[in-house]
């Protein structure tokens, strides 16, 4: 778990599978300025910090350091992709409980 704001920058865009400049690009800094938020040279700015919240799609806490938790942020979707993210993630929470419960079904 990354536990500073320029951690979890440099993590949320990696993982997000954006260069520097990429993301530079969509937020309208330059790369420069990217690489020293992640560098912990800088800190973006509190509009660029909820800019960066919505395009990691996770909440300005998160980036903050103030809550632990991904965030999936649905707001803009199509009912449809809500009700798809939504079984999704059902899905995987029932897969991870069957799993927990065989574990300990193993152990006892």
């Amino acid at each position: 778990m990354k536990n500073s704001l320029y951690e979890r920058i440099h993590d949320l865009r990696e993982r997000s599978g954006m260069t520097q400049t990429d993301l530079a690009m969509r937020m309208g800094v330059t790369r420069s300025g990217v690489n020293a938020w992640e560098m912990g040279i800088s800190k973006p700015s509190l509009d660029n910090l909820i800019l960066l919240s919505k395009i990691f799609h996770t909440t300005t806490d998160y980036l903050l350091g103030n809550e632990n938790e991904d965030i999936i942020v649905i707001n803009n979707f199509t009912m449809e992709e809500k009700e798809l993210v939504t079984k999704l993630v059902r899905y995987i929470e029932s897969t991870r409980n069957v799993d927990m419960k065989e574990k300990s079904n193993l152990t006892q």
